[in-house]
Order: structure tokens, then C-alpha cells, then sequence
């Protein structure tokens, strides 16, 4: 069978979140205090960045999920 797609902590807990909501669409600033937490100094764009590494590692394994970004709102997963 396929590798199985290894994934950094923060990568998976944000790939957590989606499949417990598949059809919900999450913004950024929503993921950001899920994964991260409150008082977290990181900044957003720590968000795009590892979901940006979630969906090529998902590309890449030939995976039937994708993380779509919903221009204006955040991402959602879409199940083939």
C-alpha cells in the first residue's frame, strides 16, 4: 500500500480539526486559536504555511482529501 504521509504535530492536529468537521469551513484566525492556542506569539501566517506543507504532503501521497481554500472565508476538506 501507500507510505503513510508523516505529518509534523501541529500539522496533524490541524488535519484533526478538519476531520472531526468535515464540511465546516475554518478561517485562519480560527485554526490559529484552535492548534496554537491563545496566548500563542506566533502569527497567522504560520497557519498558511503549514496548511500549504498539509496539502502538498496530501498532493503528494495521491491522498482522496484536499484542503480547499474558500477565497474570502478560510479552508475546508473535500473528500473525493
Amino acid at each position: 500500500g501507500k507510505d503513510p504521509i508523516r505529518l509534523s504535530g501541529r500539522e496533524f492536529q490541524i488535519m484533526e480539526l478538519f476531520m472531526r468537521s468535515p464540511r465546516q469551513v475554518f478561517s485562519a484566525e480560527r485554526i490559529m486559536e484552535r492548534v496554537w492556542g491563545w496566548d500563542n506569539e506566533a502569527e497567522i501566517n504560520v497557519v498558511w504555511v503549514h496548511i500549504s506543507n498539509l496539502r502538498k504532503k496530501l498532493k503528494d501521497s495521491g491522498a482522496t482529501i484536499e484542503i480547499k481554500a474558500v477565497y474570502g472565508f478560510g479552508y475546508k476538506m473535500i473528500v473525493e
